[in-house]
Protein backbone atom coordinates (compact mmCIF):
# COMPACT_ATOMS: atom_id res chain seq x y z
CA UNK A 1 0.00 0.00 0.00
CA UNK A 2 1.19 3.32 -0.72
CA UNK A 3 2.13 6.02 2.59
CA UNK A 4 -0.06 8.51 2.29
CA UNK A 5 1.54 12.02 2.65
CA UNK A 6 -0.40 15.23 3.48
CA UNK A 7 -0.01 18.43 1.09
CA UNK A 8 1.45 20.37 3.77
CA UNK A 9 4.20 18.02 4.77
CA UNK A 10 6.41 18.73 1.64
CA UNK A 11 8.79 22.01 1.94
CA UNK A 12 6.88 24.89 0.42
CA UNK A 13 9.12 26.08 -2.71
CA UNK A 14 9.12 29.53 -1.22
CA UNK A 15 10.52 28.33 1.81
CA UNK A 16 14.34 28.14 1.71
CA UNK A 17 16.24 24.92 2.30
CA UNK A 18 19.18 24.54 3.58
CA UNK A 19 21.18 24.04 0.42
CA UNK A 20 19.95 27.87 -0.25
CA UNK A 21 21.20 28.80 2.80
CA UNK A 22 24.40 27.62 2.63
CA UNK A 23 24.31 28.78 -0.93
CA UNK A 24 23.66 32.38 0.13
CA UNK A 25 25.99 32.17 2.77
CA UNK A 26 29.01 31.10 0.23
CA UNK A 27 27.67 34.67 -2.06
CA UNK A 28 27.73 36.63 0.58
CA UNK A 29 31.04 35.81 1.43
CA UNK A 30 32.67 35.91 -2.32
CA UNK A 31 31.08 39.25 -2.20
CA UNK A 32 33.03 40.87 1.05
CA UNK A 33 35.90 38.84 -0.29
CA UNK A 34 35.71 41.00 -3.75
CA UNK A 35 34.79 44.56 -1.51
CA UNK A 36 37.88 43.38 0.49
CA UNK A 37 40.51 42.90 -2.58
CA UNK A 38 38.73 45.98 -4.77
CA UNK A 39 41.60 47.90 -6.54
CA UNK A 40 42.51 50.84 -4.53
CA UNK A 41 45.39 51.90 -6.47
CA UNK A 42 44.24 51.30 -9.88
CA UNK A 43 45.78 52.20 -13.06
CA UNK A 44 44.14 55.85 -13.90
CA UNK A 45 43.89 56.36 -10.31
CA UNK A 46 47.39 56.72 -9.94
CA UNK A 47 47.98 57.88 -13.43
CA UNK A 48 45.96 61.08 -11.71
CA UNK A 49 47.47 61.16 -8.64
CA UNK A 50 51.13 61.49 -10.07
CA UNK A 51 49.79 63.82 -12.70
CA UNK A 52 48.47 66.32 -10.44
CA UNK A 53 51.18 65.81 -7.95
CA UNK A 54 53.13 66.14 -10.22
CA UNK A 55 51.68 69.59 -11.63
CA UNK A 56 51.75 70.68 -8.21
CA UNK A 57 55.19 70.28 -7.25
CA UNK A 58 56.68 71.50 -11.06
CA UNK A 59 54.95 74.66 -9.93
CA UNK A 60 56.60 74.50 -6.54
CA UNK A 61 59.95 73.98 -8.13
CA UNK A 62 59.79 76.57 -10.30
CA UNK A 63 58.69 79.11 -7.81
CA UNK A 64 61.83 77.89 -5.53
CA UNK A 65 63.88 78.23 -8.61
CA UNK A 66 63.28 82.13 -9.27
CA UNK A 67 63.29 82.36 -5.78
CA UNK A 68 67.19 81.40 -5.94
CA UNK A 69 68.03 83.83 -8.94
CA UNK A 70 66.35 86.80 -7.12
CA UNK A 71 68.72 85.76 -4.40
CA UNK A 72 71.87 85.01 -6.34
CA UNK A 73 71.53 88.47 -7.90
CA UNK A 74 70.72 90.23 -4.67
CA UNK A 75 70.86 88.41 -1.17
CA UNK A 76 69.04 91.03 0.51
CA UNK A 77 66.11 90.76 -1.29
CA UNK A 78 63.65 89.31 0.92
CA UNK A 79 60.83 86.81 -1.32
CA UNK A 80 57.28 86.38 -1.12
CA UNK A 81 57.59 83.68 1.32
CA UNK A 82 59.97 84.99 3.84
CA UNK A 83 57.27 85.22 6.29
CA UNK A 84 59.52 85.66 9.39
CA UNK A 85 62.80 83.66 10.18
CA UNK A 86 60.93 80.36 11.19
CA UNK A 87 58.76 80.40 7.95
CA UNK A 88 60.92 81.40 4.84
CA UNK A 89 62.49 80.05 1.93
CA UNK A 90 65.41 81.99 1.71
CA UNK A 91 66.97 80.63 4.97
CA UNK A 92 66.70 77.44 3.30
CA UNK A 93 67.86 77.68 -0.48
CA UNK A 94 70.70 79.07 0.52
CA UNK A 95 71.75 76.15 2.90
CA UNK A 96 74.32 73.72 1.30
CA UNK A 97 71.25 71.43 1.58
CA UNK A 98 69.86 73.42 -1.10
CA UNK A 99 72.23 71.18 -3.54
CA UNK A 100 73.05 68.29 -1.67
CA UNK A 101 73.84 66.03 -4.92
CA UNK A 102 75.82 68.54 -6.73
CA UNK A 103 72.29 70.07 -8.48
CA UNK A 104 69.83 72.86 -7.53
CA UNK A 105 67.23 71.31 -6.04
CA UNK A 106 65.19 73.22 -7.72
CA UNK A 107 66.39 71.52 -11.16
CA UNK A 108 65.65 68.03 -9.60
CA UNK A 109 62.28 69.39 -8.97
CA UNK A 110 61.65 70.44 -12.26
CA UNK A 111 63.28 67.40 -14.22
CA UNK A 112 61.57 65.09 -11.96
CA UNK A 113 58.22 66.22 -11.41
CA UNK A 114 58.06 66.63 -15.62
CA UNK A 115 58.57 63.13 -16.36
CA UNK A 116 56.32 62.29 -13.22
CA UNK A 117 53.73 64.49 -14.77
CA UNK A 118 54.49 62.35 -18.15
CA UNK A 119 54.10 58.59 -16.76
CA UNK A 120 50.68 59.79 -15.14
CA UNK A 121 49.34 61.12 -18.17
CA UNK A 122 50.25 57.82 -19.73
CA UNK A 123 48.47 55.80 -16.92
CA UNK A 124 45.32 58.01 -16.40
CA UNK A 125 44.41 57.30 -20.74
CA UNK A 126 44.77 53.55 -19.41
CA UNK A 127 48.69 53.16 -21.18
CA UNK A 128 50.15 50.14 -19.84
CA UNK A 129 53.35 50.36 -19.37
CA UNK A 130 56.19 47.77 -19.42
CA UNK A 131 57.31 45.93 -16.74
CA UNK A 132 61.13 47.93 -16.66
CA UNK A 133 59.30 51.43 -16.76
CA UNK A 134 57.01 50.44 -13.90
CA UNK A 135 60.04 49.63 -11.50
CA UNK A 136 61.25 53.27 -12.77
CA UNK A 137 58.18 54.93 -11.65
CA UNK A 138 58.71 53.02 -8.05
CA UNK A 139 62.13 53.85 -7.87
CA UNK A 140 61.89 57.33 -8.95
CA UNK A 141 59.25 58.11 -6.33
CA UNK A 142 60.99 56.38 -3.23
CA UNK A 143 64.47 58.42 -4.36
CA UNK A 144 61.55 61.15 -4.38
CA UNK A 145 60.29 60.20 -1.18
CA UNK A 146 63.83 59.56 0.47
CA UNK A 147 65.41 62.94 -0.27
CA UNK A 148 62.16 64.36 1.24
CA UNK A 149 63.06 63.03 4.04
CA UNK A 150 66.66 64.34 4.09
CA UNK A 151 65.40 67.86 3.52
CA UNK A 152 62.51 67.69 5.95
CA UNK A 153 65.16 66.56 9.09
CA UNK A 154 67.41 69.02 7.87
CA UNK A 155 65.11 72.28 7.73
CA UNK A 156 63.16 71.27 11.14
CA UNK A 157 66.52 69.82 13.06
CA UNK A 158 69.77 71.78 11.07
CA UNK A 159 68.49 74.75 9.59
CA UNK A 160 65.57 75.30 11.95
CA UNK A 161 63.76 76.82 9.55
CA UNK A 162 60.55 75.83 7.14
CA UNK A 163 59.99 77.06 3.59
CA UNK A 164 56.81 76.47 2.63
CA UNK A 165 57.21 75.61 -1.03
CA UNK A 166 59.55 73.48 0.05
CA UNK A 167 57.23 71.82 2.34
CA UNK A 168 54.65 72.19 -0.76
CA UNK A 169 56.81 69.56 -2.60
CA UNK A 170 56.53 67.36 0.91
CA UNK A 171 53.04 67.71 0.56
CA UNK A 172 52.62 66.06 -3.20
CA UNK A 173 55.41 63.64 -2.55
CA UNK A 174 53.88 61.31 -0.33
CA UNK A 175 50.65 60.64 -2.05
CA UNK A 176 52.91 60.27 -5.11
CA UNK A 177 54.95 57.43 -3.46
CA UNK A 178 52.52 55.71 -1.41
CA UNK A 179 49.87 55.66 -4.08
CA UNK A 180 52.79 54.00 -6.86
CA UNK A 181 53.64 51.40 -4.22
CA UNK A 182 49.76 50.05 -3.87
CA UNK A 183 49.88 50.14 -7.50
CA UNK A 184 52.70 47.97 -7.49
CA UNK A 185 51.78 45.83 -5.23
CA UNK A 186 48.21 45.52 -6.33
CA UNK A 187 49.37 44.96 -10.00
CA UNK A 188 51.91 41.82 -8.79
CA UNK A 189 54.87 43.73 -9.73
CA UNK A 190 55.87 44.21 -6.01
CA UNK A 191 55.40 41.05 -3.90
CA UNK A 192 55.18 41.44 -0.35
CA UNK A 193 54.34 39.13 2.53
CA UNK A 194 50.39 38.89 2.88
CA UNK A 195 50.04 40.52 6.02
CA UNK A 196 51.87 43.07 4.55
CA UNK A 197 49.53 43.61 1.02
CA UNK A 198 46.37 45.24 2.36
CA UNK A 199 48.40 47.68 4.35
CA UNK A 200 50.40 49.17 1.43
CA UNK A 201 47.19 49.37 -0.22
CA UNK A 202 45.55 51.53 1.76
CA UNK A 203 47.68 54.24 0.28
CA UNK A 204 45.35 57.50 1.19
CA UNK A 205 45.77 55.89 4.85
CA UNK A 206 49.14 55.94 4.98
CA UNK A 207 49.56 59.43 3.64
CA UNK A 208 47.31 60.74 6.06
CA UNK A 209 49.71 59.12 8.54
CA UNK A 210 52.63 60.60 7.24
CA UNK A 211 51.16 63.78 7.28
CA UNK A 212 50.58 63.48 10.65
CA UNK A 213 53.76 62.39 11.57
CA UNK A 214 55.26 65.59 10.20
CA UNK A 215 52.58 67.87 11.98
CA UNK A 216 53.89 66.53 15.14
CA UNK A 217 57.36 66.67 14.60
CA UNK A 218 56.90 70.30 13.54
CA UNK A 219 54.77 71.56 16.27
CA UNK A 220 56.92 69.70 18.88
CA UNK A 221 60.56 71.01 17.47
CA UNK A 222 59.17 74.69 16.89
CA UNK A 223 57.23 74.41 20.26
CA UNK A 224 58.74 77.71 21.70
CA UNK A 225 58.38 79.15 18.42
CA UNK A 226 54.93 79.04 17.68
CA UNK A 227 53.65 80.16 20.97
CA UNK A 228 56.11 82.95 20.32
CA UNK A 229 54.52 83.82 16.93
CA UNK A 230 50.60 83.31 18.34
CA UNK A 231 51.43 85.63 21.05
CA UNK A 232 50.75 82.76 23.65
CA UNK A 233 53.94 82.79 25.54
Amino acid sequence: MEEYRHPMSESSPTEPTHDDAALLAEIDAELAAERSTRSRAGLRVTGLVLLIGALVGWIASLELQLGKEILLENPDATLSCDVNPLISCGNVMMTWQSSALGIPNMALGLGGFAIMGVIGALMASGTALPPWFRWARLGGATFALGYVHFLAISAIFVIKALCPWCMVIWTVTAPMFFASLAHAVESGDLRVPAPLVNLLRRWVVLTLLWYLLVIVVIAAAFWRQWLVMFGLA
